[in-house]
């Protein structure tokens, strides 16, 4: 009850209404320049003076994303069947594998990391955990300490449901929060399923151009339209488009318009925890021929983590994390 009472206590800044509406009119411009009519310059308009535009220096941004890297195998089944049978005997023909899916395609198991990248401004604090339950419950632990609940919070994140849903589930008590969807992701969205959408990749390219456009000024409804207008004869599976018009519906209100966030120079992706990712796991776990415990891939990144957070000699002297802002 303290914390939502904080939450709710606060106050949130943002960025000076002429500044947005110079910026604004400076969109307008663009999208005239780029064949838009004028009404739907209009409805652009209207859909993003309607949005939050913060400020910056005062705006916590938190990004989670996760990084999967290859699980090291308890046991070497093969060099144990070699050691029991006798050379030569048919029993030494590799086994099926219980790794293979119902393609008989290989699946090779992952560890997967969960990694948390707080900013605000130009400062950054970085968090990591083995699942996303414990890493939230680490950002939390964070926002109390350094007094961020009173202010707005952002969200960002890629476009799979079940992160959205569990991070919007778990700041729902929060009045200023607020997720984001990662435009890289958005993009990479529709080029995926309008590719098993269309016939051929000239048509593809055709339609993705303009839906690209729409939703870059967020008119998410306008890109719904375009998609239920492309001609059937042009479609392989109506399914991949149904899906894009439901996933549209789904994320209307986390897709602002990007075009105006870039002028203002606010963000607009979740970059930042991705080069986290790399930071601390990917570039020295990913490499070939490697692979992982469970437990030793969760400790090299939590060192790693550290050292992100310039901590390392803290931790080793007094066996502690200061949970303070680094700033670069």
């Amino acid at each position: 009850e303290a914390v939502a009472r904080e939450a709710a206590e606060g106050t949130d800044r943002r960025l000076k209404a002429a500044e947005v509406e110079r910026q604004l009119a400076a969109v307008a411009t663009e999208m005239a320049k780029r064949g838009f009519t004028p009404e739907q310059i209009a409805s652009a308009r209207q859909r993003a003076a309607g949005a939050v535009y913060e400020d910056p220096a005062h705006c916590t941004n938190v990004s989670v994303d996760d990084v999967d890297v290859k699980k090291q195998k308890a046991h070497r089944e093969r060099a144990a069947r070699l050691k029991a049978e006798p050379a030569g005997s048919a029993a030494l023909a590799p086994a099926p594998s219980d790794e293979a899916n119902e393609a008989g395609k290989k699946s090779r198991p992952k560890v997967a990391n969960t990694v948390a990248r707080i900013e605000q401004g130009a400062k950054r604090f970085t968090l990591s955990a083995g699942s996303l339950a414990q890493v939230l419950r680490f950002v939390l632990a964070f926002l109390l300490h350094n007094e961020l609940l009173g202010g707005r919070l952002h969200l960002f994140s890629d476009g799979y449901r079940s992160l959205q849903d569990t991070l919007l589930a778990f700041f729902a008590w929060h009045p200023r929060v607020w997720l984001v969807l990662d435009w890289y992701h958005v993009v990479k969205k529709f080029k995926e399923d309008l590719s098993r959408a269309c016939r051929a990749r000239e048509v593809r390219n055709r339609h993705l151009r303009p839906l690209v456009r729409l939703l870059w000024y967020g008119m998410v409804s306008e890109a719904r339209r375009y998609l239920q207008s492309i001609p059937a004869a042009e479609v392989k599976d109506p399914d991949a488009i149904e899906r894009l018009r439901n996933y549209l519906e789904r994320n209307a209100r986390s897709i602002p318009c990007y075009a105006l966030r870039r002028r203002l120079g606010l963000r607009n992706g979740s970059s930042p925890v991705e080069s986290a990712n790399n930071q601390v796991t990917a570039r020295r776990q990913k490499r070939n021929g490697m692979s992982w415990s469970k437990a030793g891939s969760h400790a090299l990144t939590a060192l790693s983590v550290l050292v992100c957070n310039r901590c390392q000699d803290i931790w080793v002297q007094e066996h502690t994390v200061p949970l303070r802002f680094v700033v670069d």
